[in-house]
């Protein structure tokens, strides 16, 4: 009986040394709980649960640990484990996910664009490590953003944007009003929902619908100007610290992978357009007046956006990667994708 019982104990403690996860990573999500960012690292959580068994338990703080441009460096110091960075904050030491940032590339689909940019930069930059200290495990590709007026004058050609205050996140969009003399407010997209609620600008660009919605700056706005390809699509990285992944087991880095990469594209993608189609539809039936670009409002843009892919590939070139055919080939994958 004793022996019986003995073995009993030794097969719960066994049982509840199991449950214990081997390694608890610490994740962090800078926007807010409810964006689309938010849900799709809380999805990928469970997933690494799952594929783990349970050795691995990924742990989400209720609020951001760390403002949004610091997340990488963050990581790096140790303050979190993981965490996701919109690429804008990163461009000057991460140039190859910059391919999906260049003016009119992205088509509507972000689950098309995510999976089309996962696999031409592992393509084109697989050999290269350009994230210093972390190990890169997801890309991902906001659906594409378009013009909002703040006024009720809508934004109908490119003097419409640059006679007038915009804000703009960090990137292409920013850099083409800019050189087009415009007057652009850059920053995190946390900081936006307070500059536009104080009417610091009179318009915004280079936020997606589903963006536009979960930061409440789609009241304040009178009309939308849509495009036939988007001027903008933010780019994400989503990475670990060196530190932990080399923590975990070969066989647990390879659970953790077969739910990261492309199948990380997959689900960030799949998230954000079913967000958009939502925001999208409160547009179209009648939240704000929308307005479809003209052919010569377009091809003002697509003009002006040049110089912007120019400097990219100019630059790609010089780290020994064909910067063109790069593009060409994220490009030729969106269309084949969508």
């Amino acid at each position: 009986m004793f022996r019986t019982l003995a073995m009993a104990l030794s097969l719960m403690l066994a049982s509840a040394a199991s449950v214990q996860a081997d390694t608890k990573i610490l994740l962090n999500c800078f926007p807010p709980s409810k964006h689309a960012i938010c849900q799709i690292l809380g999805a990928w959580a469970d997933s690494v649960e799952e594929a783990t068994d349970g050795r691995v338990r990924v742990t989400i703080p209720a609020k951001s640990m760390a403002p949004p441009p610091e997340q990488m460096n963050s990581v790096r110091g140790g303050l979190f484990d993981a965490s996701l960075v919109f690429n804008g904050f990163i461009a000057n030491e991460v140039a190859g996910p910059m391919v999906a940032m260049n003016p009119f590339t992205g088509g509507a689909s972000s689950l098309a664009n995510s999976v089309a940019l996962w696999r031409t930069y592992d393509e084109f930059f697989g050999d290269i490590d350009e994230y210093e200290g972390v190990k890169l495990l997801g890309l991902a590709v906001n659906p594409g953003a378009n013009f909002y007026s703040m006024t009720d004058q809508p934004i109908l050609s490119l003097s419409d944007a640059t006679n007038r205050k915009m804000w703009a996140l960090p990137g292409g969009t920013a850099n083409i009003l800019k050189a087009n003399g415009g007057a652009v407010v850059s920053g995190p997209a946390a900081q936006m929902t307070e500059i536009i609620q104080r009417r610091v600008v009179d318009g915004f660009v280079g936020v997606a619908a589903n963006s536009a919605k979960s930061f409440g700056v789609v009241d304040y706005a009178q009309s939308v100007t849509r495009t036939p390809r988007s001027i903008f699509t933010a780019v994400f990285s989503f990475f670990i610290s060196d530190e932990k992944w080399a923590e975990l087991s070969a066989e647990d880095q390879a659970a953790i992978m077969s739910v990261s990469g492309e199948a990380f594209a997959e689900l960030a993608g799949t998230i954000f357009d079913a967000e958009n189609q939502v925001a999208l539809a409160e547009q179209d039936a009648g939240a704000i007046d929308v307005i479809m670009a003209s052919d010569a409002f377009y091809a003002e843009l697509q003009e002006a956006g040049k110089p912007v892919s120019a400097k990219w590939i100019g630059r790609v070139d010089n780290m020994g990667v064909d910067g063109a055919a790069m593009l060409r080939r994220y490009q030729d994958s969106v269309s084949a994708l969508q």
